[in-house]
């Protein structure tokens, strides 16, 4: 499938920021970014234009199962009541993300993620058609 295929660049692109600094409210996959403006930029380099904002991203693409993830999906968790956090899926079990202030854009495995935070997971979107 091509978005399985355009998935899997966007997640390359993404790679290439792993040891970036996590700044909140940003946007650069450079200087720094936040956890919904790095998703944000590295779609952005391929046309797709979503808010800065993860409550407002999960509102955006079309809604998956999280036992369908595929490479580029983002992932959404609750914080409280609202949606405060967004992890963008990889493959082979991995996820990528700007943790939080003080912290360095990274990759992790996604089941450890899920095992602090599954509770939390509010949406799983897919930007790609």
């Amino acid at each position: 499938k091509s978005d399985e295929k355009l998935g899997n660049q966007i997640v390359n692109y993404a790679l290439k920021f792993v040891g970036n600094p996590y700044v909140w409210g940003g946007t650069s996959l450079t200087k720094g970014a936040d956890c919904s403006g790095f998703v944000m930029s590295v779609y952005q380099k391929f046309g797709y234009s979503l808010p800065h904002s993860s409550a407002s991203q999960a509102n955006c693409g079309k809604k998956v199962d999280i036992k369908d993830l595929q490479p580029g999906d983002l992932v959404f968790y609750r914080h409280g009541s609202r949606i405060g956090h967004v992890v963008m899926y990889i493959g082979n079990d991995e996820i990528i993300h700007a943790p939080q202030t003080g912290e360095f854009i990274r990759t992790e495995s996604y089941s450890e993620y899920i095992k602090r935070n599954g509770n939390r997971v509010r949406t799983v979107r897919r930007y790609l058609d």
